[in-house]
C-alpha cells in the first residue's frame, strides 16, 4: 500500500507539472510486449517513474518563465494575470519540495519571505508597491540561490519581456 500511493503521488506530480513521461526503449512501447508500464510490478514500476521525475532545474526554468510574466504582467496592468503567475510560482515550489526534499528548509523560506509583500501589492495593483515587492522576491530567490550553493545563477532585476500570451492580449 505504501509503494501504490508513492506511485500515486509520482504520477500526480507528472500531470500537474506538465512534464513528458519518457519512455524506456522504442517509440513503440505501448505496443512492446516489453513495456515496463505495464508488465513490471509495482516497485520497478516506481523505479522508472523516480529517474524521470523534475528535478530542481526542471522546476527553476518554469520559475523563470513566470518570474518575467509576473513582472510584466504587473508593468502592464494585468494585474489578473499577475496574480496568477504568483500562485502558479508558489505552486511550482511546493512541488519543488515533494520531488527535492532536502531543499525543503530553503524552499519554505523563500515561500515565507519571497511572496509576502506580493500579494498586497497585486491586490492594490498599485506599481510602486509591486516594484518593491518584486525586489524584495528577487532579493529572496537569490538568497535561496546562493544557500543551495548557486549563487551563479543571478536574475535581472527587470527581467525581459514574458511569453505569456496574456501579457500580449488586447
Amino acid at each position: 500500500m505504501k509503494v501504490l500511493r508513492k506511485f500515486t503521488l509520482l504520477a500526480g506530480i507528472f500531470i500537474s507539472t506538465n512534464t513528458p513521461l519518457l519512455a524506456f526503449g522504442d517509440t513503440n512501447d505501448h505496443k512492446n510486449s516489453n513495456d515496463w508500464r505495464k508488465i513490471a510490478d509495482t516497485e520497478k514500476q516506481l523505479s522508472h517513474l523516480i529517474k524521470v521525475i523534475p528535478g530542481t532545474a526542471d522546476i527553476m526554468i518554469q520559475m523563470g518563465e513566470r518570474y518575467k510574466n509576473l513582472y510584466w504582467a504587473a508593468k502592464l496592468d494585468k494585474w489578473e494575470f499577475a496574480a496568477y503567475q504568483m500562485e502558479e510560482m508558489q505552486s511550482l515550489i511546493r512541488k519543488l519540495m515533494i520531488t527535492r526534499p532536502k531543499r525543503t528548509t530553503s524552499a519554505n523560506i523563500f515561500l515565507q519571505n519571497g511572496f509576502n509583500k506580493l500579494p498586497v501589492a497585486i491586490e492594490a495593483k498599485s506599481w510602486q508597491q509591486f516594484r518593491d515587492a518584486f525586489a524584495n522576491m528577487r532579493k529572496e530567490c537569490l538568497a535561496c540561490h546562493i544557500k543551495n550553493n548557486h549563487a551563479f545563477i543571478r536574475l535581472p532585476s527587470v527581467p525581459p519581456k514574458g511569453s505569456g500570451l496574456a501579457l500580449f492580449a488586447e
